[in-house]
């Protein structure tokens, strides 16, 4: 298993990222074809997802207990970034309607506890080599996203992903809040 962190080539301004030691995978576009060129699984991290040592290394452990299989994080989106009346996690129900577009139709965002989602954001995310491998040919490039990638999951490997609400990944991608 290879941990890598994704990073744009160029930073969004006024974005918070994280600065560590993991290796970077640079990607344009959120385009992330580049994979294809990792011989190993992968447990990928985005630049502005932030997760503590004692998560991380749960987040490896359950990834091993089933190598073949596909396991997020839960992580929010906060609402005051992008409009929304509440606060929701990344990760969506679906039931297969509207595929190929950028917000499917159907797609609604799990519930906490929920224990899988049928469509997934990349913050953390474990992706085996095989099903990257298997995506990968069917796709031309600029075109391996998270909504691109869970969707294929959803119509040619599994329709159910487990979530792991033991592990708390912080998406760094909101307003800071007036503090007086």
């Amino acid at each position: 298993m290879k941990l890598l962190r994704s990073w744009p080539r160029s930073i969004p301004e006024g974005r918070s990222y994280v600065v560590d030691d993991i290796e970077r995978l640079v990607i344009n576009h959120h385009d992330y074809a580049l994979l294809r060129d990792v011989d190993d699984d992968v447990l990928l991290l985005e630049w502005d997802i932030a997760v503590g040592q004692e998560d991380l290394l749960r987040f490896v452990e359950r990834a091993q207990s089933a190598p073949g299989r596909v396991l997020v994080a839960p992580y929010r989106i906060y609402a005051d970034v992008y409009g929304l009346p509440a606060d929701v996690w990344a990760h969506r129900t679906w039931n297969g309607d509207g595929a190929g577009t950028v917000i499917p139709t159907g797609a609604k965002p799990v519930e906490t506890g929920a224990p899988t989602c049928n469509l997934f954001g990349l913050g953390l995310v474990y992706l085996p080599r095989d099903l990257v491998r298997r995506f990968l040919p069917g796709h031309p490039p600029g075109h391996f996203g998270d909504t691109e990638f869970s969707m294929w999951h959803y119509q040619h490997a599994e329709k159910d992903v487990p979530i792991a609400w033991d592990v708390r990944p912080v998406h760094l991608n909101y307003l800071t809040p007036k503090i007086s």
